[in-house]
């Protein structure tokens, strides 16, 4: 090696040719360090003199993949067409890295390349005719375009296939005026007699003109896609037009549209597909909800979910009922998202009366918490109040979307409405509305006090320790008790909603504990020895205080 770089030290110099004839040479050293350098060198200095090109071309003949890769590097770095001759051969390389280097380095002889891989591919078979339908779909020329469609008509159909395949891989970075040009060489082969009586060429050829992606193939696709050819036909342009673009094409997709009716569903999956790209096409969506196909169902529905109109938005209202599931989520979906849609929902919020179906809405309203308006908002607040005093299921929806707008104003609805069924004496119904309010602003202690009052009318006033360790009426009381400013004996004994037993069963409770809580159970057993000293809880309050004055 160091011979070496002195050698290359002198090839710009009057000695160049000599110094490239002794690295030429050691090419076909015996030595295999020797050889790797000598294509290194060569590589570095990518000399254009025909007989370097000539020298690494031969030893390219019996390399082994490593120095095969040194001299690809050194080809590649001296970019001479006169290489390609001795690179084709590496086509049915074993080693994959350096087919594949080889396919892109031939493919950029061009033209001059193709009748040499032309006769190449009419005797290969398997895996080297893919490798030269690879070659050819890079060079996009004529010539070898040509060679390609020729093989459309092979009756293998994978490898058929496999040029389509090609084709489409290699075309994203084929320059505008080759395209139309590549097109129309397609159209004219189309157009040939042994292409339109073969069926499953004419196929092929559809795919192509999409892999091509001309606009103009639009016309061509479109009519192939049409009732009068077979669905293998009208499949194979349906693919074939997934890949050209629709952007201000409404009359193509009309034409499509009624394809969404067809009974095989592959021929409608392909429709959708196109559909689905031209957000902006116009249709009749809703007539396509009767379907039998579920995809369509779905797809008409987003599409009257894409527009936030009156008309749209009662469709989509209808639909929550629809039956299929599908259906009904995405003009939920829908609906959430139309601020023109808050008095719709509002107003179908008021008139339903299921419970199931008035949750659905609710949750629908919720994004749009902030469009309902003050008059809307206090007729939900009515209603939920009536809703909640009677107990019917629609009064957790319209209490959802009142805590949505306004958290506290809906508490409030609450808290009226227990206080209500507590007036009623309707107890149960009272502790239900009051529990709610435990975690919120208005739980105060007046609320607090009223859920206690109302859980003692409920309770069973069952004396037994473990019984009352679990009664939340007299949890309240202890609760209130830690608020010296509220006066709770004073309020007990003034409360006209309680009775003897209800006192009595309260002071019991408290007189059995120490402290401040043990003074409150006296003072209220107290209240009843002197106002009801001869009922029943009147004489056992006296006997109770003489417990626990001598205990």
């Amino acid at each position: 090696m160091p011979r070496l770089a002195g050698a290359a030290s002198f090839c710009y110099g009057p000695t160049m040719d000599s110094t490239l004839r002794t690295i030429c040479g050691l090419l076909e050293s015996q030595d295999s360090m020797r050889r790797h350098a000598a294509a290194l060198v060569l590589a570095e200095l990518a000399p254009k003199d025909s007989a370097v090109i000539e020298a690494l071309g031969k030893a390219l003949a019996d390399a082994n993949s490593v120095l095969a890769g040194h001299i690809l590097d050194a080809f590649e770095a001296i970019g001479s067409p006169d290489a390609v001759p001795y690179i084709t051969p590496l086509l049915n390389a074993d080693s994959t890295e350096i087919k594949l280097r080889a396919v892109a380095m031939v493919a950029k002889g061009g033209e001059r390349v193709v009748p040499d891989i032309k006769r190449r591919i009419e005797s290969a078979r398997g895996g080297e005719r893919l490798v030269l339908v690879e070659l050819l779909a890079r060079i996009h020329a004529k010539p070898a375009f040509q060679v390609l469609l020729e093989q459309l008509f092979d009756p293998d159909l994978e490898y058929v296939r496999a040029v389509c395949e090609a084709v489409r891989r290699h075309m994203a970075d084929v320059p505008p005026k080759v395209r139309v040009a590549l097109h129309a060489q397609l159209s004219a082969f189309m157009e040939t007699a042994r292409v339109k009586t073969q069926e499953r060429t004419v196929t092929s050829c559809l795919l192509l003109l999409g892999a091509i992606g001309e606009a103009a193939a639009r016309a061509t696709l479109l009519a192939y896609a049409a009732p009068k050819y077979s669905l293998y036909v009208r499949r194979h342009a349906l693919i074939g037009l997934k890949n050209l673009e629709f952007e201000g094409a409404a009359a193509a997709v009309r034409q499509l549209v009624p394809y969404l009716a067809e009974s095989d569903d592959g021929l409608v999956r392909h429709v959708l597909d196109i559909l689905a790209r031209v957000p902006a096409a116009k249709a009749d969506w809703a007539a396509l909800l009767t379907s039998a196909y579920a995809p369509v169902r779905s797809f008409a529905v987003r599409r009257l979910a894409a527009e936030d109109t009156a008309a749209a938005n009662r469709q989509l209202l209808e639909l929550l009922r629809h039956g299929d599931t599908d259906v009904r989520e995405v003009a939920a979906g829908g609906l959430s998202g139309h601020k023109g849609a808050t008095a719709l929902l509002v107003g179908a919020l008021e008139e339903e009366g299921d419970g199931d179906a008035a949750w659905r809405l609710a949750k629908i309203l919720k994004p749009h918490s902030e469009t309902i308006d003050a008059k809307s908002f206090k007729r939900l607040a009515a209603l939920a109040a009536g809703e909640l005093k009677a107990g019917t299921p629609r009064h957790e929806a319209l209490l959802y979307v009142l805590r949505n707008v306004d958290a506290k104003a809906a508490d409030a609805v609450v808290l009226e409405t227990g206080h209500a069924h507590m007036k009623a004496k309707r107890w149960s119904a009272a502790v239900e509305c009051l529990r709610r309010l435990t975690n919120t602003e208005l739980f105060d202690d007046e609320a607090r006090y009223a859920l206690s009052v109302c859980n003692l009318k409920a309770s069973s006033k069952d004396i037994n320790p473990h019984v009352r360790a679990e009664d939340y009426a007299l949890r309240g009381f202890q609760a209130l008790l830690r608020n010296p400013a509220f006066k709770l004996a004073e309020r007990l004994k003034k409360d006209k909603m309680l009775d003897s037993a209800d006192r009595f069963y309260v002071g019991f409770h408290f007189a059995e504990s120490p402290g401040e809580e043990q003074a409150f159970g006296i003072a209220v057993l107290e209240f009843l020895v002197k106002n009801a000293p001869k009922s029943a809880e009147g004489k056992a309050a006296k006997n109770k205080l003489k417990l626990v004055q001598t205990g």
